[in-house]
């Protein structure tokens, strides 16, 4: 590998509407499903530095100076191995590795710094994922075809779910792929993607508020028990991923006329969390305090991020009350993120 110094930088997400059921094969269960979500500029960045030498290494650091150094090879590496903090990187560059086997010796070092907070519900750990690959891909000339974005997503997905031992979805790769606010159509054998008009990604933007509930959610559980009693034929949570499915039709719908309502995306918002916390009793009691305390302030809508149990919030609001009800919330221990669209997806700078 010849010397080579970059950074990439790629967007986590807010889930606006059909989350759960961007999971295989759930969406199945409905002929078809739709999966809204915003791309937002709480990113992972990595910065790579790789040089030539007489062996193959690869150091990773975090922002808080905790670095592992490993010599890559064909049957990847056990992430046991590295620091807890560490475990999922050297995990996800190892596979590459495994799978890309380089004949010339190297010294890559790659500097991580993800600034969604840990268990937020934002898809932080996919995002990082998308990010890492895209560097090593770029520094091994691999995904450089024009669909190389899905062929991103299929690596992505297998290697975290290699590494978290449980199904995942694909809504937090394909926002951090592609950036903005997006319509992600599953199909029998297919994915489409469909992006809306500018201006309304502008009109979202300045309603949008992103709180987080301080507890650290876990999304690869909620989603497995999920998958685990839908297959099994579970009546209530067919009928709530049934429920979810019309929701996100219908905001979908409505994102597309000329004249958005939002209060009434506000209200399909509430509707989708309040689906999720009667069906998939995915609530806790702080995600409830929180979502009270919001109705108090008068918000057009509200609703848990990500698989929730614990993690963050999305919450719609009047553009001329945003300060006010972020220094409100903020007086009440709640934190907000400074989160704006990002109107691309991963990028090498």
């Amino acid at each position: 590998m010849k010397h080579e110094k970059f950074v990439v930088s790629a967007p986590t997400r807010c889930d606006l509407a059909g989350g759960t059921l961007d999971l295989w094969p759930l969406y199945c269960l409905f002929g078809s499903s739709r999966t809204i979500n915003v791309a937002i500029d709480i990113r992972a960045i990595c910065e790579f530095d790789c040089q030539p030498n007489t062996q193959q290494v690869v150091e990773i650091e975090n922002s808080q100076g905790v670095n592992f150094s490993f010599v890559p090879n064909q049957k990847g590496l056990l992430p046991d191995k590295a620091p807890k903090e560490l475990k999922f990187p050297t995990a996800i560059v190892g596979r590459f590795f495994a799978q890309q086997p380089v004949e010339k010796g190297f010294k890559l070092k790659i500097k991580i710094e993800t600034h969604a907070p840990v268990g937020s519900g934002l898809g932080g750990s996919s995002t990082l994922c998308v990010a890492l690959l895209r560097g090593l891909s770029h520094l091994n000339g691999k995904y450089e075809e024009a669909d190389w974005r899905w062929k991103m997503l299929n690596w992505v997905r297998d290697a975290e779910a290699e590494y978290l031992k449980t199904p995942t979805g694909t809504q937090d790769y394909l926002a951090a792929i592609f950036g903005s606010l997006s319509c992600f159509t599953y199909r029998i054998g297919e994915i489409n993607h469909e992006t809306y008009r500018p201006s309304i990604v502008e009109e979202l933007n300045s309603r949008l508020l992103v709180l987080f509930s301080g507890e650290m959610h876990h999304s690869g559980l909620s989603n497995w028990e999920v998958f685990k009693k839908a297959m099994e034929g579970d009546t209530n949570v067919l009928s709530g991923l049934k429920s979810l499915h019309e929701v996100a039709e219908t905001l979908h719908q409505e994102l597309l006329l000329k004249s958005v309502d939002w209060k009434k995306i506000g209200s399909l918002l509430t509707k989708e969390w309040n689906i999720r916390k009667t069906t998939l009793g995915v609530n806790t009691q702080r995600l409830d305090q929180i979502i009270k305390f919001l109705e108090t302030q008068s918000v057009f809508g509200v609703k848990v991020c990500g698989a929730a149990q614990g993690g963050s919030l999305l919450a719609l609001v009047d553009p001329q009350r945003k300060q006010q009800i972020s220094e409100a919330c903020s007086a009440q221990s709640i934190r907000v993120l400074p989160a704006q669209i990002s109107s691309f997806g991963v990028r090498i700078n």
